[in-house]
């Protein structure tokens, strides 16, 4: 299950966007998040537990925070 977030605020930084979406994510569902998918102008720096991913079918300012099943 991923929690779309959607932030356009120009004074933060996309680190700080994506730690405000994990946040989210957690707050929500109880669950810590291992995934981001983001547009490729929005990658950021996310916690090491973290994977951000790039995704031509994401909007700007749009994040995508799930959980990947890991094999």
């Amino acid at each position: 299950m991923f929690l779309m977030w959607y932030d356009d605020d120009r004074k933060k930084t996309v680190s700080e966007k994506i730690t405000d979406a994990l946040a989210a994510y957690e707050a929500r569902f109880r669950a810590r998040p291992n995934l981001v998918l983001v547009n490729a102008s929005d990658i950021g720096e996310a916690p090491q537990s973290v994977t951000i991913r790039p995704q031509p079918f994401i909007q700007r300012s749009t994040f995508y925070v799930g959980i990947e099943d890991l094999p």
